[in-house]
């Protein structure tokens, strides 16, 4: 029996042993410490995503563990995945404000991004606890050198010499800081100072090479880049910037040959194997760069940096099928990955889509709120819903998180042309100019606000500008000769817009300045014979022919322009304008069943666009088809409540056929807000406040109507009416008598006498 008890204690004696071995694995402190040394071996051996994972599995344990955050910043800092490493510094500090490290580099992300208060300001935090900080001293300096404070910040650099002096990067600070602000023989001292303090590293003889391609000593910024490559073979670094040097020089061939040996050598650097695809994109060979990058994505199926730049240039060239199946293949790997995401909006946005992509752009949005072209993208997207408003929001949010980022501020320019805001406009034009110099936007957007700010030299020197940047762009000439179009100097017009067509001889902004010229100078037969010689060149052009309708129907010649604008929507099935102008001269002709169905299906490819809504409101109005008339006007407002052509119509509509007048008085007060000189709104207004029984407030705005168009006979009638209650006998029949003898046929002629009958039986 004894012996029998000892072995049946045995298997409790193993699940004992088993449980108290599960209970030390289980040991949450234990685990999260394994978790963050993975990492750090990962780290140090640059596997960089194993490390992500490992620092991401110990804050699942604690996440209110300040060192993995910090770990993990760093891991994107490597990997240059900016947003994340914002992310996880903030976290970092917000737990641990006394880690002066990860405050530094946060204060170093926020100059990166062009920060300079916010740098500064972390830098004077890290000083005021260890006012011998040179890190922090040199942080410091760079954020006055950004902030345009020159004396502070060349002070702050020789001061974090004096705290540092046997330390490399405190002289390269000041040579580049005394560089800035043109002290060329003491820059020079500081950076060679700099090699002979760290001749092992590249760094020193790359700050000399970029220290003398700025004063055009090219064969010794060449040399110091050979001497670099040689003392970094592994850095993809020095090659890049070699390559750059011999294509400001114009020497691409030797470029090209630098980055395709990079490729072979550093076949397993994703920096380097890169190099050859991003040459191809900073030259605008966009061809050479969609091939370089498919064939990386082949030859590189885990890099997904390189499969993005591959999705990317897929958008750009169109190719959206492919585009979305490169972007399924990122998801499937990284399913909240925010740039993914933002492609798919993206996709979504060019294939119409537009509901789906706000849903997508919203959750890239939310997963990554510090993530710039998340709230680009999304900004778009909420455009194209009809949303400006909240547009506006994430564009400016965008620029906020990101201030370089030039589409933003480009979005942000179009739309204040859209509002005729031209005080933001060239705010936005000004910055586009110091953060992309060479892109025309800023130049464009800038002439823009100068000139409708009466400032003309202005635009005229911005517009020069920019033809000094690409003397071969067609664009500069073309805008050129719209400013003196408008200046009504028209030879040189003309001169511009030619000298546009020479160097892009279907350059459609010129042509249609040409086509303008002679309109406004009376010409339109010149006009359309020039129309028709640009077709003959080009047949199959649905722009020609939109302009060429556009012309006919300037001249009134209407069956010509509903022929051109026919063959426009024929050859372009997506061209909202070539409908919505052949909808416009169907209804002018008297054929509203045609306009409902031209504006039916530019509504189709634009669902959004509230303007169509208020046109095939009209065209439903002329076939006396009040009903779907209002309907369609109440689709226009829920796009764009402010929309005061819907409004006025709908308005009227409601008070004709008995709809509610307060909702109807609502409408027209809309109305007249947008439309405070027009008629037409005066009465709508006025026949709102007499169906509610305000007759003095309506008599007033009939009398504006009456004036501004004295020959309307409803307008009239309306007076007349609002006269009569107001006891104003005389001034009725005068109203009354004058629509008989304006127009003694008319229906309201009849309504008229029969108004006369009541007045005078009373």
């Amino acid at each position: 029996m004894n012996r029998k008890r000892s072995w049946l204690l045995l298997p409790t004696f193993f699940i004992c042993l088993s449980s108290f071995s599960a209970g030390c694995n289980l040991d949450p402190n234990k685990r999260k410490l394994d978790f963050l040394a993975r990492g750090d071996h990962a780290f140090e051996q640059n596997k960089f995503a194993e490390a992500v994972i490992d620092y991401g599995r110990a804050l699942q344990i604690d996440p209110r563990w300040a060192k993995p955050h910090y770990k993990l910043a760093q891991c994107y800092l490597k990997e240059r995945v900016w947003s994340g490493a914002y992310q996880e510094l903030l976290r970092a500090v917000q737990l641990q404000p006394a880690d002066w490290a990860a405050q530094l580099d946060l204060g170093n992300l926020f100059l990166r991004g062009g920060k300079g208060q916010e740098a500064k300001d972390r830098a004077l935090l890290i000083l005021k606890n260890n006012a011998n900080d040179a890190a922090a001293e040199m942080l410091l300096s760079k954020a006055d050198a950004i902030l345009g404070n020159s004396r502070e910040s060349l002070e702050e650099a020789q001061e974090a010499v004096r705290m540092a002096p046997d330390r490399a990067e405190v002289f390269l600070n000041l040579g580049l800081i005394q560089a800035r602000y043109g002290a060329s023989d003491e820059a020079e001292k500081s950076l060679l100072k700099v090699k002979s303090l760290d001749p092992n590293s590249d760094g020193p003889s790359m700050s000399l090479a970029t220290f003398y391609e700025q004063q055009q000593r090219w064969p010794e910024a060449e040399e110091q880049l050979q001497t670099a490559i040689q003392v970094e073979p592994k850095d993809p670094l020095p090659r890049a910037a070699l390559a750059a040097l011999y294509s400001s020089e114009g020497k691409h061939e030797l470029a090209e040959s630098v980055l395709t040996e990079a490729k072979l050598q550093l076949s397993s650097n994703p920096n380097a194997y890169r190099l050859l695809g991003d040459y191809y994109l900073s030259q605008g060979d966009t061809s050479r760069a969609l091939a370089e990058f498919a064939s990386l994505t082949q030859e590189h199926p885990k890099d997904l940096n390189v499969r993005k730049s591959y999705v990317q240039l897929l958008i750009l060239t169109g190719q959206i099928p492919e585009a979305s199946n490169q972007t399924d293949v990122i998801l499937q790997n990284s399913p909240q990955d925010a740039e993914a995401l933002i492609f798919r909006g993206e996709i979504l946005l060019r294939q119409k889509n537009i509901a789906e992509a706000l849903s997508v752009l919203q959750q890239a949005v939310k997963d990554a709120p510090d993530y710039p072209r998340s709230h680009y993208q999304l900004g778009l997207a909420l455009e194209a819903n009809g949303n400006e408003s909240q547009a506006l929001d994430q564009w400016k949010k965008a620029v906020q998180l990101r201030p370089t980022l030039a589409e933003a501020w480009i979005a942000l320019g179009s739309a204040a042309i859209r509002r005729g805001d031209w005080q933001g406009l060239e705010t936005d034009g000004n910055e586009l100019q110091k953060i992309a110099p060479r892109a025309p936007e800023g130049y464009l957007f800038h002439a823009t606000a100068r000139f409708n700010q009466g400032d003309a030299d202005s635009a005229d020197t911005d517009l020069n500008r920019l033809v000094q940047i690409a003397p071969q762009s067609p664009l500069g000439y073309a805008k050129l000769g719209q400013l003196r179009a408008a200046q009504k100097r028209w030879k040189e017009s003309e001169d511009f817009y030619k000298a546009a067509l020479k160097r892009a001889p279907d350059f459609l902004d010129a042509i249609q300045g040409l086509v303008q010229l002679d309109l406004d100078q009376g010409q339109p037969d010149r006009a359309l014979q020039f129309i028709q010689a640009q077709i003959g060149r080009n047949p199959n052009s649905a722009a020609l022919y939109l302009l060429q309708g556009k012309a006919f129907l300037n001249e009134q010649k209407l069956a010509d322009a509903e022929k051109s604008f026919s063959r426009s929507t024929e050859l372009d099935q997506q061209n909202v304008a070539a409908f919505a102008s052949l909808g416009q001269v169907q209804l002018a002709l008297g054929m509203p069943g045609y306009a409902v169905s031209s504006y039916k299906h530019a509504i189709a490819v634009a669902p959004n666009n509230a303007p169509l809504y208020t046109a095939l409101g009209l065209a439903y109005e002329a076939q006396g088809n009040w009903q779907k008339a209002q309907t369609t006007y109440q689709k226009g407002l829920a796009i764009l409540p402010d929309n005061a052509v819907a409004a006025n119509n709908l308005a009227y509509l409601m008070l004709e056929h008995d709809g509610s007048v307060n909702v109807a008085l609502t409408l027209a007060q809309t109305a007249r807000k947008g439309l405070p000189d027009l008629p037409n709104s005066a009465d709508t207004l006025g026949w709102a406040y007499y169906h509610n029984g305000a007759f003095s407030v309506a008599a007033p705005l009939f009398e504006d109507a009456v004036k501004k168009a004295p020959g309307n006979l409803a307008y009239r009638y309306h007076l007349g009416l609002a006269y009569r209650k107001l006891n104003a006998a005389i001034q009725a029949r005068t109203q009354f008598d004058k629509i008989i003898k304006m127009n003694p046929t008319s229906p309201l002629a009849e309504q008229a006498r029969q108004a006369l009958k009541e007045i005078s039986s009373h």
